[in-house]
């Protein structure tokens, strides 16, 4: 176990009831726990501001130089799990124990890996260079004309250790019977073409912007800019998900059973990796690299720059008493934007949606598998006798699966009416409340490699991108926030009280009162399902909609009567819904990405709080106390989840948690001496 250059421990996890003493439920180290990290940024910024009348000119430039020297081995000692199945009477329905499965060393339903890790010293440069001229055409009207360019060059490795794929490269294998000639292959870098993808020189942003004064306390603004957004092509961990490592990092994946069939021990404890390890082959294999097993790489020509494109237009206007109102039209547009839900390339065409059961059931079917004997490697899935006959229907029947780096295919849209009104602070008090009516819309909401962060990806049919167009996962069409400060009109210098004896004062006298408060109407909700029908290969499933959905009136979210839950048309929790209905074998579903009409329940919360100072100035001039009394959630309003939405799951349409806190109180004494 030494392969991997990492001292460490093996990972075993040991489920069903049992609680490991280590990190993360683990017995052993810890996995993804290792990191070696060196960064360093070089950067170079130059500007110049120049007043000429009525212009002022802006012009500058910048140079970023970005290093990072990073490795972090996963599993470099092993990662093993265990569970019941391995001593239960029958498969997958309990009987069994999973610590008397680790005392047997095998584990037929585990999984488990060994990696050999790599390391890279990556760089990439940036340039970038600007121009704007603020004219002053007026006393009333300003322009502000700039553009902005940026070069990005892409990331390049210190010793050429980075990859791509060619959907075109002429494959080794050549021409194998039954199949034909063999297309696609991992490219890898050189000293003629080092960096990762082609460079894109389109990176031009225009910004545009306009103040007016139509009257003397109101003053029209708008504007229009384009911002690039950050590349995936910059240098960055090479850890995780990140594209072009395909040869230099090495795992080999725990089989278990005998070829995976799922009863047969097979890669017990003693011996784990019976066919031996998978070894890092680098470059030296070319477009063989992964034949037989995946690749998850970048496209060279797919380097479209994402950008957003943003405008607006609005008011703003001073009222008596220190008040400024402010209402504006919001636009953004990303395009080009990364997909991470549509890397997939090994797919079969738009003609299997109308394929018959029989047709479809002879793709799933094993036929005489063509590159049995050329893929000699018993790990991989394509060394076996037989395959499942669609595999020979990919475009790339050579690997099991062939996945790109998040395509720039993803589009969204954002418009909204912001409404702001401002008091400063006089007078004792001060004021912020805005109000925004918005939606958003985009097919692919999660941005790359985020989803841990909350949210999901999702494509149902790698044919059609289309389908995952729909409202934002982090649409809330209207949201209003008031935010106050008010010091209480009582006491010494204030309105009432100006005479009070410092007895008095001392109680009465120097009170403040603060308030948030939020209001909105919540996120929309996704459809599962359970129990459906077969899904066309490759391809995802969701719910038919044969209606839609309503939202019960509040007082039934939680009976049990007929008619009660979340759904006012959910039908029975334990079948499916009266317009939620389980799909048909190998459909697809006709249920949105996100549904528009139906929310998880709305924030209606604010946190209060009031606070006195209290002079301490016979002690120390300017000395004061501060007496705190807060309380979040002061109105002690539960917040609940949004509800189950797994059709035929047995549970939809119930809420069973509160997403926010009780309410929270606290005290609090500040000294300002």
């Amino acid at each position: 176990m030494a392969a991997s250059g990492v001292k460490a421990t093996p990972v075993i996890y040991v489920y069903g009831g049992y609680y490991q003493a280590g990190p993360l439920n683990a017995t052993g180290g810890q996995p993804w726990a290792i990191l070696r990290n060196a960064e360093e940024t070089h950067h170079l910024v130059a500007a110049l501001d120049h007043m000429q009348g009525r212009h002022e000119f802006k012009f500058g430039g910048e140079m970023r130089v970005h290093r990072i020297n990073q490795g972090q081995p996963g599993t470099p000692a092993g990662l093993f799990t265990f569970d019941y199945n391995t001593t239960s009477q029958g498969p997958n329905y309990g009987g069994g124990d999973a610590l008397a499965g680790l005392l047997t060393g095998t584990s037929t339903t585990g999984w488990g890996q060994y990696e050999i890790p790599p390391y890279f010293a990556m760089q990439n440069i940036g340039y970038a260079w600007y121009f704007q001229d603020n004219y002053r055409v007026s006393d009333k009207l300003t322009l502000n004309l700039g553009a902005r360019y940026e070069l990005e060059y892409p990331r390049t490795e210190r010793h050429n250790r980075e990859a791509w794929f060619d959907p075109a490269l002429a494959s080794p294998l050549g021409n194998v019977p039954g199949v034909g000639q063999i297309q696609g292959g991992i490219v890898y870098a050189s000293n003629a073409e080092r960096h990762i993808v082609n460079t894109n020189y389109a990176g031009i942003a225009p910004r545009l912007g306009l103040s007016y004064r139509l009257r003397p306390k109101l003053v029209l603004r708008s504007g229009y800019g384009v911002f690039y957004n950050p590349s995936q092509f910059v240098a960055s961990s090479p850890s995780g998900s990140t594209g072009g490592t395909d040869g230099f990092d090495a795992t080999t994946n725990w089989l278990s059973t005998y070829q995976g069939d799922g009863a047969t021990p097979w890669g017990r404890m003693s011996d784990p990796f019976p066919n031996g390890l998978v070894l890092p082959t680098g470059s030296s294999l070319g477009a063989m690299t992964n034949v037989g097993t995946g690749i998850y790489e970048y496209l060279r020509n797919l380097t479209a720059l994402p950008y957003t494109q943003t405008w607006n237009g609005g008011f703003q206007y001073e009222l008596p008493g220190g008040l400024v109102v402010e209402a504006n039209y919001v636009g953004t547009k990303g395009t080009h934007l990364y997909f991470a839900g549509a890397a997939a390339l090994n797919y079969l065409g738009p003609w299997i949606e109308k394929a018959s059961p029989d047709e479809i059931a002879s793709l799933i079917s094993y036929v005489n598998n063509p590159f049995y004997g050329i893929i000699t490697n018993s790990a991989y899935p394509l060394s076996n006798p037989q395959v499942q006959a669609l595999q020979l229907l990919y475009k790339y029947p050579q690997y099991a699966w062939v996945s790109m780096q998040n395509p720039p295919w993803a589009n969204a849209i954002y418009n909204a009416l912001q409404v702001r009104v401002e008091k400063h602070f006089s007078s004792g008090m001060q004021l912020l409340v805005n109000y925004t009516n918005s939606k958003s819309i985009d097919d692919a909401s999660v941005g790359t490699n985020t989803t841990w962060l909350g949210g999901s990806i999702s494509q149902i049919d790698p044919n059609n991108r289309k389908l995952e167009r729909s409202v934002s996962q982090y649409d809330i069409p209207q949201v209003l926030n008031i935010a106050y400060v008010y010091q209480l009109p009582f006491g010494k210098g204030k309105r009432w009280g100006t005479s009070w004896n410092r007895w008095v004062d001392g109680f009465l006298g120097g009170w403040q009162t603060n308030g948030i408060w939020r209001f909105d109407n919540g996120q929309p909700m996704s459809l599962g399902e359970q129990g459906g029908g077969l899904a066309l290969p490759g391809y995802g499933q969701r719910p038919n909609l044969v209606g839609q959905l309503r939202v019960n009136s509040r007082s039934k979210w939680f009976c049990t009567d007929p008619g009660c839950g979340y759904f006012a048309n959910q039908g029975s929790t334990t079948a499916p819904t009266d317009v939620a209905v389980l799909p048909a074998n190998y459909t697809i579903g006709n249920a949105p990405r996100e549904l528009p009409d139906v929310r998880v329940p709305g924030t209606r919360t604010g946190a209060l709080s009031l606070f006195k100072e209290i002079s301490l100035n016979r002690m120390r001039e300017g000395s004061r106390a501060e007496f705190r009394l807060e309380s979040f959630n002061a109105l002690n309003h539960p917040q609940f989840c949004g509800p189950n939405t797994t059709v035929n799951g047995g549970s939809f349409g119930e809420i069973t948690s509160q997403c926010n806190s009780p309410r929270e109180v606290q005290l609090a004494l500040k000294l300002y001496w």
